[in-house]
């Protein structure tokens, strides 16, 4: 077996020889290359990397000067290795190449993929501070979340995985986005994984490649990896979104009415979710989350047909409003118009009648139009649920 140590670089000429030297030492008992894909680098890397492999056969380069990316130079390098073990490890020295051998071993033992992870057991973010945490912390539990990936550390970019199973997926992954280990995942849909913990080093030389436009980069692409995804499709998320915002709206409504008019029972709660259902409709039809969803409203009646739908659950969410404020002044916790001690509670009750009228909507499609809805499969635009 032949290992293939790929690392793509943008301005990491000081570093690519400490890589080197540091990898030497972790693979002694394995037949590796190291394949330094560079993105013509203005630090020129690449030559530090061609002058390393005068003196260490197995180090080699290649220098990139079209299509530049993260991901890209990635599957590039991985195409191009010669190995049928191919591993990939950023070159500033942040991925502990000490541990490399041992996540070779987990791959022998029937690994589709091995992760080198800073979240299980004996794996450290090191010294990140509070807000970096935040951001990893984010990122990875919308990954899991959206994309349905069961690994601790979706975010890595230190990892392992045989040529086999990369061939398999290669002409499906999409170079643009900046985690490739998400593409690899989302495509290859393995459960033999396994995570190798370290604990992820300071920079030794250089700057960070982390900004507002790689943020960017990882948000569009697991909105677009969604729609390969096992557990949500694109209209699903477009579906949530909507409804999310017409959430937002509602309790809006709500409190402008407790703040500023002296409507503050069941009433208020019927004009904030009528509010609410009139912006989820236009929502629906500017931004269709599904392509034939503005065509089955006019057919059937535009916006009355989307309330007849839809009635159910405004009607629960209006009931269990005046329910839960009336037992609440009854039992003499608050005092209906009672200013700033109802405000907030009145805001609570809504939220709550929200989420029944949901419930209670999903449910009564469900009994009617969506006997199996265990993928959330919305694939059909008149089968789908008005969730006010």
């Amino acid at each position: 077996m032949k290992l293939s140590v790929i690392s793509p670089t943008l301005n990491e000429a000081e570093n690519v020889p400490r890589l080197v030297e540091q990898l030497s030492l972790a693979l002694q008992d394995i037949d590796y290359e190291i394949l330094i894909v560079d993105d013509n680098s203005p630090d020129r890397t690449w030559c530090v990397s061609q002058e390393l492999s005068a003196s260490n056969p197995r180090v080699c380069t290649l220098r990139r000067m079209q299509n530049p990316g993260l991901s890209a130079a990635v599957i590039e390098g991985f195409s191009a290795a010669t190995g049928d073990v191919l591993a990939c490890i950023d070159a500033d020295l942040q991925h502990d190449p000490s541990i490399l051998a041992r996540m070779v071993d987990e791959y022998q033992k029937g690994a589709d993929v091995v992760v080198g992870s800073r979240h299980v057991e004996g794996g450290s973010t090191g010294e990140w501070n509070r807000w970096r945490k935040l951001q990893s912390w984010l990122a990875t539990r919308t990954a899991q979340l959206l994309l349905g990936i069961r690994l601790k550390d979706p975010m890595s970019g230190y990892f392992l995985v045989s040529r086999k199973n990369f061939d398999a997926v290669k002409q499906d992954l999409n170079g643009k986005g900046f985690k490739i280990l998400l593409e690899i995942l989302a495509k290859l849909q393995t459960s033999k994984i396994k995570e190798v913990p370290y604990t992820f080093r300071l920079r030794c030389k250089g700057k960070s490649k982390l900004s507002s436009r790689v943020i960017l980069q990882y948000l569009l692409q697991v909105w677009r990896l969604c729609s390969s995804s096992r557990y949500y499709s694109i209209r699903f998320m477009k579906l949530a979104i909507v409804s999310g915002i017409g959430v937002l709206l509602n309790l809006v409504v709500m409190g402008l009415l407790l703040k500023l008019t002296s409507i503050h029972n069941w009433r208020a709660s019927a004009i904030a979710s009528m509010a609410a259902n009139v912006q989820n409709y236009a929502l629906h039809r500017a931004w269709p989350y599904v392509a034939g969803a503005r065509k089955h409203f006019r057919r059937s009646g535009g916006y009355f047909s989307y309330l007849w739908m839809s009635v159910a659950g405004l009607v629960v969410t209006t009931v269990s409003y005046g329910g839960l404020s009336g037992q609440l002044a009854r039992i003499s916790l608050i005092h209906i118009g009672s200013g700033v001690s109802f405000f907030y509670v009145g805001l609570a009750c809504q939220f709550v009648a929200i989420l029944l009228g949901i419930r209670f909507n999903y449910a009564l499609n469900r009994l009617f139009h969506w006997p199996d809805l265990r993928r959330l499969n919305l694939e059909d635009p008149e089968k789908a649920p008005a969730l006010h």
